[in-house]
């Protein structure tokens, strides 16, 4: 149960939302969602994909962070989204989004307009890399800076305040459409990232600045620790966190503090966070595996691609010293640098094969607004006829390729990422499976160790092998194909014989778990239960109101309303199915033209100058997590 905090001020009221539910749409695409790694990560693994929506931290922390009443809705419909601006009387509405979601958002503002015609529009989000030409009809106020004091000084609000961090869980992971029942917590420690890849939005929106919001590594330990208090009151059990930071290990000093933090409370953590090789390097195996890493995301990039972060360490021996202390690596790859031929880009992936990360993500060379890269490919014309004349937002995802390359077609670069997808799936095996293994290992190596810390790691990581072998079965049963089911097999009896004698539930779940697998393959053929569901939650409400706010619902499905969410399903299927049958002109998309993002702005644009305006865009999240440091 939670307790919303009084406010008998009358104030200005603010509504804060992500885009509309549902995704994947008719010219959508796949790549775009409410989760991450089923979307871009574990995309070709079917059954053994990973299923996880990632709620919208942004506006979370800027809903924690004004005094203003506020209502946050993760991933409405577009009923939904009405219902709320009919039910109360709004000032603001603010929009987080990104460029291949600009369209829904077009949508939405119509909606707002038309139900809430006194509420000011604001938009912000990684989208907001959109020039003014593009955003300036559909929003009051654009937002690109950091949000939180931009806010504030939209609604006139003391700026001097410490940032609040907000209690802001989301689901553990979904396996075969089982849902485990444990949360998994979020703690932003900064924006930004120095490292200045040519294509990274994350580091030159901040112009190449890192901005901390916790500045040492017991701020950042304290936090943690509060955050499980939290949890603890509300009665949620929080089976890991999500770290945001763009290079954590980057900044030694404050790294080395937070090891020390977690050295003195002999607690082990478990975290999942990013680190370049640069920053890896700084530290031990064993360093990091005290201060409680799990899983790390990582750049590999490309062996050419120049970018400093790529220093440090040889991979071979970072990515076998990490593991060995069951730390697993989620490994990004970018196809279509320049120097890059089929043959060379298949080379690269043999490496990163070699490697065996345990979770692997593969993006096009991308010229993302905002960035030089971006600069560079509008500037020299590269950019290819269909997307120079009119680009279709939509597809400003990293899957699909949008300029001249001088070795490849787009659709054959397209074809390449797709397939290499698809032997990362058969070459490694599922996912699930590398992550049991990568757990394994450590378990085994670090449970002799004189280190307490790690010994106590070691258990963790035991008693997470344990849980997961039922997840193991459908992998030896389905796998894609021998090679794959054998070494699944092969850890089952490994693991089996470590355990000794299986519970009667440990049994059952092992029994149930192909049966859900199988249910698992019906549902993504038929498409239905894949949509988020909605989370509402209210900040600084005028009366006391007292519920159970359900963070599952974001997953959908059974987790939210079954019956509710198969018929959106339905209706939405009948509504593609009419449109594909009685195929009309879209009115809406011929009259936005786009080719502003694809050519070379004014002279007078002030985004360019890099000078600040009030009506300019301010970041209104935190860091992408699409993105490897």
């Amino acid at each position: 149960m939670e307790e919303m905090r009084v406010n008998s001020e009358p104030a200005r009221k603010v509504l804060l939302t992500s885009v509309c539910r549902p995704f994947g749409g008719p010219g959508e695409g796949d790549s775009v969602g409410a989760e991450l790694f089923h979307a871009q990560v574990t995309r070709a693994q079917g059954i053994f994909s990973l299923r996880q929506v990632i709620r919208c931290w942004a506006i979370d922390y800027l809903a924690e962070n004004i005094e203003a009443p506020c209502v946050v809705l993760h991933y409405p419909s577009e009923r939904e989204l009405i219902r709320e601006l009919k039910a109360d009387h709004y000032h603001y509405v603010g929009i987080n989004f990104v460029v291949s979601t600009f369209h829904k958002v077009r949508r939405m503002v119509t909606l707002i307009r038309k139900h809430a015609p006194h509420a000011k529009i604001i938009l912000g989000g990684y989208g907001t890399v959109l020039p003014d030409e593009l955003l300036a009809p559909f929003a009051d106020h654009v937002c690109r800076e950091e949000g939180i004091g931009f806010m504030q000084r939209l609604l006139d609000e003391d700026k001097g305040k410490p940032i609040l961090h907000p209690y802001a869980p989301i689901p553990a992971i979904r396996l075969y459409s089982f849902q485990q029942p444990t949360k998994v917590g979020h703690l932003t420690a900064g924006l930004g990232c120095p490292n200045g890849c040519d294509f990274c939005c994350t580091s030159h929106f901040f112009k190449r600045k890192y901005v901390p919001f916790l500045k040492t590594g017991r701020e950042i330990y304290e936090e943690i620790r509060a955050i499980e208090r939290k949890a603890g009151e509300r009665g949620d059990v929080l089976s890991s966190f999500i770290f945001i930071d763009e290079d954590f290990f980057l900044y030694k000093k404050r790294a080395r503090e937070f090891l020390d933090c977690v050295r003195e409370g002999g607690k082990p953590l478990s975290l999942m966070g990013f680190g370049s090789v640069r920053g890896l390097s700084q530290f031990s195996a064993d360093e990091i595996a005290e201060m409680g890493f799990d899983t790390i995301w990582t750049a590999f990039e490309g062996v050419e691609a120049g970018y400093g972060k790529l220093d440090g360490k040889n991979l071979e021996e970072l990515y076998a010293d990490l593991n060995w202390r069951g730390v697993s690596l989620l490994s990004s790859m970018i196809v279509g640098f320049p120097y890059q031929d089929s043959n060379r880009v298949r080379e690269e992936f043999d490496r990163l094969m070699k490697l065996g990360p345990s979770l692997t993500q593969i993006l096009i060379y991308f010229a993302f607004p905002r960035t030089p890269f971006h600069e560079k490919v509008v500037a020299e014309k590269r950019y290819l006829p269909e997307y120079q004349r009119n680009p279709d937002l939509r597809r400003w995802d990293g899957f699909s390729m949008h300029f001249e390359h001088p070795k490849f077609s787009a659709p054959e670069l397209e074809a390449l990422q797709k397939e290499l997808y698809k032997q990362d799936f058969e070459r490694l095996g599922p996912s699930i499976v590398r992550l049991v293994r990568v757990w394994f290992e450590g378990y085994k190596n670090l449970r002799h160790s004189s280190n307490p810390l790690l010994r106590a790691r070691a258990e963790e990581k035991w008693e997470l092998v344990r849980s997961s072998l039922p997840g193991i079965v459908p992998a030896m049963l389905f796998g894609p194909n021998r090679k794959a089911r054998s070494g699944a097999r092969a850890l089952f009896r490994e693991v089996r014989k470590e355990m000794g004698s299986l519970s009667a539930v440990a049994r059952l779940k092992c029994i149930g778990s192909p049966i859900l697998a199988i249910w698992t393959s019906l549902a993504n053929r038929l498409r239905v239960f894949q949509q988020p569901g909605l989370l509402r939650i209210e900040h600084r409400s005028r009366t006391v109101v007292k519920r159970q706010v359900s963070v599952m619902r974001l997953q959908g499905g059974f987790q939210a309303n079954p019956i509710a969410a198969l018929a959106e399903d339905l209706n939405q299927k009948v509504r593609d199915l009419w449109t594909h049958v009685f195929p009309k002109r879209d009115r809406f998309e011929e009259e936005f033209l786009a080719s502003a993002v694809t050519r070379l702005p004014d002279s007078g644009d002030d985004r360019v100058e890099g000078t600040r305006r009030s009506t300019d865009p301010a970041y209104i999240g935190p860091p992408s997590p699409s993105r490897a440091p």
